[in-house]
């Protein structure tokens, strides 16, 4: 019995050292600011932070465009599907954003000035009082 508890006792230790591992280095990962991503000159996977100065919603598309800028005035169009915003937050017309800090991931075309949304990470539903939805 004695060796069992050894082991649960190191998978515990284990499991928390990695918790913590995983953790910092979420934390200390730096984001890229809007300024910096408009001199990208290749498509890129990217994670970008800025201050929303505008959104507006396309039902007929089911999408959410959100103008983000960066702290030298440059701006991007970020891209979100309904149907994310949906399944991770509830329905679009709730949804509530923190204009001045936001990070998005997704796909940026320098082409276009655009970046597909694949992951919102801070700045939506701050007013929001329900929970997340998943399903």
């Amino acid at each position: 019995m004695r060796a069992g508890l050894k082991a649960v006792a190191l998978a515990a230790v284990l499991f928390a050292a990695f918790l913590a591992l995983g953790l910092a280095a979420v934390m200390s990962s730096s984001y890229m600011d809007v300024s910096d991503l408009v001199k990208l000159e290749r498509e890129a996977r990217v994670t970008v932070k800025g201050r929303l100065v505008d959104l507006s919603y396309s039902p007929a598309e089911r999408k959410l465009y959100l103008v983000l800028e960066g702290r030298d005035g440059s701006r991007v169009v970020a891209v979100v599907d309904a149907d994310y915003i949906e399944r991770k937050y509830g329905p679009v017309q709730y949804l509530r954003w923190d204009p001045e800090r936001v990070v998005l991931q997704g796909i940026y075309d320098p082409s276009t000035r655009t970046l597909r949304v694949t992951e919102i990470l801070q700045g939506c539903h701050s007013g929001y009082g329900q929970p997340a939805v998943y399903g």
